[in-house]
């Protein structure tokens, strides 16, 4: 219950989560779906069925300056019993040999045969220094948090870490991802943050050429930056053969293939990353999206309404069944969901969509609202030229769709890539439409090669 530590409580679960899913004949569950039970009065039979696991690690820690006192016990999430517990009285410099042993413990008590490559896997660490370690785990919390704030100290945390270790491979990734979100998100420019994303991707697979979270960031960037289709879909599937396990890295290339138009592999591992990380609000609204995609119209509203079960405060749900009623042509139920986005911190993405759907829904005072509150927002700051594009798309000015598009191409701005799909998915008499003829559009779209 100590918030100044949360970060260190969340850290231990996580490496010994990372750890012990590195073990083939061990199914664990992703972190986002187990630390939704964190601070809850769970039963152990609840979570195994929540998370279809037949067993649950729990603990707890104490700290007081450098002295630990941690106490983890397995139960078996079909009775309630106990299968092994233990207490650690420990200082901060043995934290490493503490996640070994508790990991082997656990091992030994469920009485996995641990192959010598897989002993070797789950007990790799990085860095032997406690306070680099410390300020990576403070980065990587702050990363967590999906938010502008929790990304920019995230950097400063990681690179702080770099200071002290120099070659913390985990640092660098964790900077690679931090700056390509503030980026894929709208908020900081391309220009800013994605020659430190790949540069950070780069030095991260210098330290180590098997880090699965530097290619993934690398696949990111490739991806939605660089529009380099098939070096993207080498770096998704190195990425995932070196971790199986990650949801999140699934989920991304899930929509790489849903963007391909390969809707039956998408759909595949869409449901492999639900399986991994079944209450993770990020990989249901991947899913949703792909669903989208491949105009699945009907599975992508059941996964808005899941991602309203698992958090009922996450914008996201909101902003995907606002899309799908866009595509429907019910713009005032789309105009109300896409209200409840912003209001959850739905970010200028979500409010272009909003501008779109109060146009369509014949509201011209309120587009011209956030029309001029994005275009002195860009004045400002940060506003990705797309989403001004969107807005004059359903205003029906085609002469300044094709100049934002323009603008939004000099930019790679990342949502540039769903551009075809979304005028093709788009209702009968959306405005939307009129672009589709238009031979400048043809031609930035061909100047983007995108894949046939």
């Amino acid at each position: 219950a100590d918030e100044d530590n949360e970060y260190f409580c969340e850290g231990l679960a996580e490496e010994l989560l990372n750890a012990l899913s590195k073990i083939e004949d061990l199914k664990v569950a992703a972190r986002t779906s187990a630390f939704s039970f964190k601070g809850k009065n769970t039963e152990a039979r609840e979570i195994g069925e929540k998370l279809n696991v037949k067993n649950v690690l729990e603990g707890s820690v104490r700290r007081s300056g450098n002295r630990l006192r941690i106490s983890v016990q397995l139960i078996n999430a079909a009775d309630g019993f106990q299968v092994w517990s233990e207490r650690y009285d420990r200082e901060m410099k043995d934290i490493f040999e503490l996640q070994d042993e508790i990991t082997l413990s656990v091992i030994d008590a469920l009485k996995l045969k641990l192959f010598d490559h897989e002993k070797a896997a789950a007990l790799m660490r990085y860095t032997e220094n406690a306070e680099a370690y410390e300020l990576f785990l403070k980065g990587r919390y702050q990363s967590y948090k999906y938010t502008a704030e929790g990304w920019t100290r995230a950097i400063e945390f990681f690179e702080k870490a770099i200071e002290i270790q120099p070659d913390y491979a985990p640092a660098y990734a964790g900077i690679a991802a931090a700056s390509g979100c503030l980026w894929f998100f709208g908020i900081l420019p391309a220009e800013q943050m994605i020659p430190q994303s790949k540069t950070a991707a780069i030095k991260a697979l210098e330290l180590d050429e098997n880090l699965a979270e530097a290619y993934f960031s690398s696949a990111i960037s490739t991806f939605f930056y660089d529009w380099e289709w098939e070096k993207a879909g080498r770096e998704f599937r190195r990425s995932i053969a070196l971790d199986p396990n990650n949801a999140e890295a699934l989920s991304y290339y899930a929509m790489f293939l849903a963007f391909e138009e390969r809707f039956d592999e998408a759909d595949e591992l869409s449901k492999k990353s639900l399986e991994l990380d079944p209450l993770s609000p990020l990989i249901n609204m991947n899913v949703g999206w792909n669903y989208f995609s491949a105009g699945m119209l009907n599975e992508a509203a059941s996964q808005a309404d899941k991602m309203i079960e698992i958090e009922p405060d996450f914008f996201g749900a909101y902003w995907l069944k606002g899309a799908i009623y866009l595509s429907e042509g019910e713009y005032e139920k789309a105009v109300e969901e896409l209200k409840k986005a912003v209001s959850l911190g739905g970010h200028s993405i979500v409010l272009a969509d909003l501008a779109s759907a109060y146009s369509l829904a014949g509201k011209k005072e309120e587009t011209a609202a956030i029309l001029d509150q994005l275009l002195e927002k860009r004045r400002l700051n940060y506003v990705p030229a797309i989403c001004l594009a969107r807005i004059y798309s359903r205003i029906g000015e085609n002469e300044k769709v094709i100049g934002w598009l323009e603008k939004a191409f000099e930019e790679r701005n990342g949502e540039m890539v769903f551009l075809k799909g979304e005028i093709a998915g788009a209702a009968e008499g959306d405005v939307l439409h009129s672009l589709a003829d238009d031979s400048r559009l043809a031609d930035l779209l061909q100047k983007m090669n995108l894949p046939r």
